[in-house]
């Protein structure tokens, strides 16, 4: 409601609409948020919502950083470092990728100073992301939460389990075709490095929450598409089996 009025504003003033960038953590962020506010705006305005639709600008965009759920240890900590409480402080890693869809029909910000990637598209990117990062992520909840550990670091801790999740790292790259300036070996094994890290306090259990939602692109997307190119299943077939014990 808000942006259908703030868009209305604009018009009214004879000013050019601003873009609408989404950046919530979901697949094709952009054209979700575009048909929810088609479709308020249609109950408002029909008209509005045609001019809405072919003059506004919805880009999608990708954001790759582990953060773990907030917890009263991260808020003690928090307070701790900066002598404030903070009721919505995070923990998080260094690594951060945000890609964006480079569509803004009225200019941008410079926005690549602060390391941002601009694309045409961002689909294969949410892929990467969906396949090696969530999928060995859910590989290593399910299977790290069966085997008895609590935090993500110390699952990793564990060899056989680091192997596996590296071995479906790999898989998943596989399934991929090329992206323009990433390296998927490279960000495979800073993958498994991010997961290790002693720093984050992740949860297994967290990460495992609503697999049935999350598997069919995780997991089972890519299975799919090594099987048709004649791959290896087991890591995927692995990763089904730790979800189908852990469920029960």
């Amino acid at each position: 409601g808000l942006l259908v009025e703030a868009l209305r504003r604009r018009r009214g003033a004879g000013r050019a609409p601003f873009t609408v960038l989404c950046c919530d953590n979901l697949p094709e962020n952009g054209a979700l948020l575009r048909g929810g506010v088609l479709g308020f705006a249609r109950r408002v305005d029909p008209e509005f919502a045609d001019w809405i639709s072919a003059e506004v600008a919805f880009p999608s965009s990708m954001v790759d950083r582990i953060t773990p759920a907030a917890t009263d240890d991260t808020r003690a900590l928090a307070r701790r470092l900066t002598g404030y409480e903070d009721a919505a402080a995070i923990e998080t890693e260094p690594f951060c990728q945000w890609v964006i869809e480079d569509r803004f029909p009225q200019g941008r910000p410079d926005w690549e100073a602060g390391g941002a990637i601009f694309v045409e598209d961002v689909a294969p990117f949410e892929r990467m992301k969906l396949r090696m990062l969530n999928g060995a992520h859910s590989l290593i909840a399910y299977a790290g939460f069966v085997a008895g550990h609590t935090l993500v670091r110390d699952a990793m801790a564990s060899a056989a389990l680091a192997a596996l999740v590296r071995r479906h790292i790999a898989a998943a790259a596989r399934t991929l075709g090329p992206l323009p300036g990433i390296d998927l070996a490279a960000y495979g094994a800073e993958l498994a490095a991010r997961f290790a890290n002693p720093a984050i306090a992740h949860e297994t259990y967290q990460i495992a929450m609503d697999g049935s939602q999350k598997l069919p692109q995780r997991i089972f997307g890519p299975a799919w598409d090594a099987q048709q190119a004649g791959r290896d299943l087991r890591p995927f077939a692995f990763a089904t089996a730790a979800w189908a014990r852990y469920c029960t």
